[in-house]
């Protein structure tokens, strides 16, 4: 005897789509110059200072206690969480044009 298997798919017709911000990854500016911590391939580190205007990318938590680990023109920096997101930092905010229409089951049913 053979077992049947079913599988449904719900699609809502009508349903209007939507307008979604694209994932940000957070981006600051340094209005002052600033030190952070590059690491060679081999793991040591070495003190370099970021210029100031430097835009930097946070990549995500470093593995030095209190750090993030930021992208600044393709290389990796380890800063300190306060001097980030202190007064001398600005965030800046993503264009506009990140943001990007969804296509949703409603534009299969017109």
């Amino acid at each position: 005897m053979g077992t049947i298997v079913a599988t449904a798919a719900v699609i809502l017709c009508g349903a209007p789509t939507e307008t979604i911000e694209a994932p940000a990854t957070p981006m600051y500016r340094l209005r002052k110059s600033f030190a952070a911590v590059q690491f060679d391939p081999v793991g040591n580190g070495r003190i370099v200072f970021l210029p100031e205007g430097a835009e930097l990318r946070v990549v995500g938590p470093s593995r030095m206690s209190g750090c993030f680990e930021v992208m600044h023109e393709s290389r990796l920096y380890n800063m300190f969480k306060i001097d980030l997101l202190g007064a001398w930092s600005t965030p800046i905010r993503p264009p506009a044009s990140k943001a990007f229409r969804a296509v949703t089951a409603a534009r299969a049913c017109a």
